[in-house]
């Protein structure tokens, strides 16, 4: 038996990027094992599984997404010392945890440190019980969990466009004209400097004569942003796979943040190019500047260069390929010897 253990709230939207994240792998484990069980849990509880471990057969290897669930891992390797136990990391927590809200948040910066230790706590358990980790992104590998102590071999198994992301009639690149921001509706401090740096972008841009439409999609009615005549908001994008395959380029301009923007991985496949501050570039998979166009705002940078590269259509459906090759390989490194595949 192969046991797959999601967070619930994870798998509630298809447009979540941690549900995109989780439904390749999905997919990949079905079509390799006989008997894969999905456990959905609402927090890091072992006894949530006791019903499927009691009654079913022996487990030969389990994939727990994600880095804050030590105690299930503990809880499984320790039962099933033979089995094959991997966990997946989405980001790294504790400077995303700050990211998001920065050091002086509402409830004040002891919260951010206690909140910081505690998920480096937690991805240190993590690291130290499972077989395999493995990381969405190759950068973070090499700057945090090389780092940690921990017996865990580590992967970079990136992310891929899962096929209910890919667009079914995509627009030539040659017809498309818009310019799009996809932040997450949830205002916090990463998402509300990934809108206001768009805004600034648009305007800068329509300045320099680009007759581009810049969209900003999501539901932020309530965000209060500040007002901005270069920029127009969609609402809630139900078929966001067509939306991409409309798009001329999806920008993210924001350095906040880590893991890595599933946004990016979707635009390419959809035939879009990628404009990505400079800065974020730098903590994504090495791989992705040779398909993104890097922009950082400042007195030495300038959209006329971002103008003269969107005339070329984009070649970043190569990344897809290139995302599905590597899984395949990291997918069989970790579960490819265990006794049920076949």
């Amino acid at each position: 038996m192969f046991v797959h253990v999601i967070p619930a709230q994870h798998m509630a939207n298809p447009h979540y990027g941690t549900y995109k994240d989780v439904v390749t792998r999905v997919d990949w484990l079905k079509a390799r094992f006989r008997h894969y069980e999905q456990v959905l849990i609402e927090r890091d509880d072992p006894h949530l599984l006791a019903p499927l471990l009691d009654a079913a057969r022996p487990l030969e290897g389990a994939l727990i997404e994600y880095s804050y669930q030590p105690r299930i891992v503990k809880a499984l390797k320790t039962r099933y010392p033979a089995a094959i136990v991997a966990v997946r990391a989405i980001n790294v927590e504790p400077w995303q945890h700050l990211d998001n809200y920065g050091w002086w948040p509402a409830r004040g910066p002891i919260w951010m440190l206690y909140g910081m230790f505690r998920l480096t706590a937690l991805d240190i358990q993590s690291k130290r019980y499972a077989d395999h980790l493995c990381c969405i992104n190759d950068w973070e590998l090499r700057r945090y969990w090389k780092w940690l102590p921990g017996r865990a071999k580590l992967h970079w198994l990136p992310y891929r466009c899962p096929d209910h992301m890919l667009p079914r009639h995509s627009i030539p690149y040659r017809d498309r004209n818009v310019i799009a921001c996809v932040p997450t509706s949830q205002k916090n401090r990463k998402s509300w400097d990934l809108v206001t740096r768009f805004h600034a972008f648009a305007s800068d841009m329509r300045r320099q004569g680009s007759n581009d439409q810049f969209v900003v999609t999501g539901n932020l009615a309530d965000w209060e942003l500040p007002p901005c005549d270069a920029v127009t908001y969609t609402g809630f994008v139900e078929d966001l796979a067509s939306f991409l395959g409309a798009c001329k380029a999806v920008a993210l301009l924001s350095p906040l943040g880590y893991g890595f923007k599933t946004t990016m991985g979707d635009a390419l496949a959809a035939g879009a190019h990628v404009i990505t501050h400079a800065d974020l570039i730098r903590k994504s998979p090495a791989t992705i500047s040779s398909y993104a166009i890097p922009f950082k705002p400042g007195p030495h940078e300038s959209v006329t260069s971002v103008m003269q590269q969107l005339e070329q259509p984009p070649d970043g459906v190569k990344y897809q390929e290139e995302c599905t090759r590597r899984i395949e390989t990291e997918m069989r490194e970790m579960f490819g010897d265990l006794k049920e595949v076949g």
